[in-house]
């Protein structure tokens, strides 16, 4: 079911807007409609595959890398060439070749995205240039690498204390400085507290404390989340252990959506939180801290429907312990690498590939040094 649930789930939450962006589309035809005499008679045209019908002009490709193929149709001899922005071209073409029914299939051999879990788009462009001097033709595909990040932090602008979460020297939201209050993370005060017990670290934070108070964190808003449909709430999250005894902190939390939209794996249920667990980072480890983030990255999707669409309002909440009284075991949670990226039918299928919510097995399955 999971395996074609993105795309179900997608149709279903854009079932009404198709109506008015198919009216938008024709009235652009009309307006835009060019004179016959302007159509060429050169063609180039390039198929995400051999069974595609309509042509692309963008394709997409994994995250994880590997060879990507395209399928190109034309009635002119071209040369096929990568571009990018980057010193080090992230895609090379490393094979070209005609198969039957006259299609050249061109092979992208496509680096990582990166040697950590990171899912933010780059783009780069298949030029396809006609050979014949004297006819100046180029046909541009971009292709894309990662999704659009809606919100982004990796908490670099969070300075307090060390970046050593056995030192207990964090400090709470109510003391910020305005400027990081300003990056739009907020926190609930607890009845009775004088301010949340959510914590500002050395580049990442830290939600609930050592007497067993718990805490929330709730994403900044976006209102380009309006036109989402499905999203991706990607981070990293490790529990506490205390570096003299051992003891482990608890380590269950959960990840909510306030403000419109469902947890897409039970989009039918309409339910909006999800409970995950946390591994703790181990202090006895030669590697620590270092390694304290190995194998802590959770993939959360998001899914706006027609009785609960995506909003200007729209929050991931991250709740860890209890609000309401303390508890003996505390439930230290440090969090880091916040990101909500929009998820577009037609490109990767982060949904399926994941198996749904929960630990991210997609980049952390098989995490590796990019040269």
């Amino acid at each position: 079911m999971k395996k074609t649930l993105t795309k179900s789930l997608m149709q279903f939450a854009l079932g009404q807007a198709c109506v008015a962006l198919t009216l938008t589309a024709a009235l652009f035809t009309v307006s835009c409609e060019q004179p016959e005499n302007s159509v060429r008679s050169e063609v180039i045209e390039v198929y995400t595959g051999l069974d595609e019908i309509e042509p692309v002009d963008q394709a997409s490709v994994l995250v994880v890398g590997g060879l990507h193929q395209l399928y190109v149709k034309s009635n002119v001899a071209f040369t096929a060439s990568w571009e990018d922005g980057e010193t080090t071209p992230w895609a090379t073409i490393v094979d070209q070749e005609t198969v039957e029914g006259g299609y050249r299939v061109i092979t992208l051999d496509v680096k990582r995205r990166n040697n950590i879990p990171y899912y933010t788009r780059r783009t780069g462009t298949l030029v396809l240039a006609a050979n014949n001097e004297g006819l100046n033709y180029n046909k541009y595909i971009k292709i894309h690498q990662g999704s659009t990040a809606r919100v982004s932090s990796d908490f670099a602008w969070s300075k307090y204390g060390s970046s050593d979460p056995r030192l207990d020297d964090g400090v709470a939201f109510n003391s910020w400085t305005q400027t990081m209050k300003d990056k739009g993370f907020r926190s609930t005060t607890i009845v009775g507290q004088e301010g949340p017990h959510f914590y500002g670290k050395n580049g990442f934070v830290q939600l609930g404390d050592a007497a067993g108070h718990g805490a929330d964190m709730y994403s900044p808003f976006a209102s380009d989340l309006r036109y989402d449909s499905l999203l991706m709430v990607s981070f990293r999250a490790v529990a506490h252990t205390d570096y003299k005894t051992g003891a482990k902190d608890g380590n269950k939390f959960t990840v909510e959506v306030v403000g419109g939209g469902v947890i897409a794996d039970f989009a039918e249920q309409g339910v909006t939180k999800i409970e995950l667990e946390a591994k703790n980072f181990d202090p006895a480890s030669e590697l620590f801290p270092n390694d304290m983030w190995d194998g802590t990255e959770f993939m959360i999707f998001v899914l706006g429907t027609e009785a609960n669409p995506l909003s200007v309002n729209t929050s991931i909440r991250i709740t860890s312990g209890s609000l309401d009284t303390p508890t003996t075991t505390p439930n230290r949670l440090y969090v880091d690498n916040f990101y909500i990226r929009r998820v577009v039918e037609g490109e990767e299928p982060y949904f399926e590939e994941n198996g749904g919510s929960g630990v991210d097995k997609i980049m952390a399955a098989e995490e590796e040094v990019v040269e």
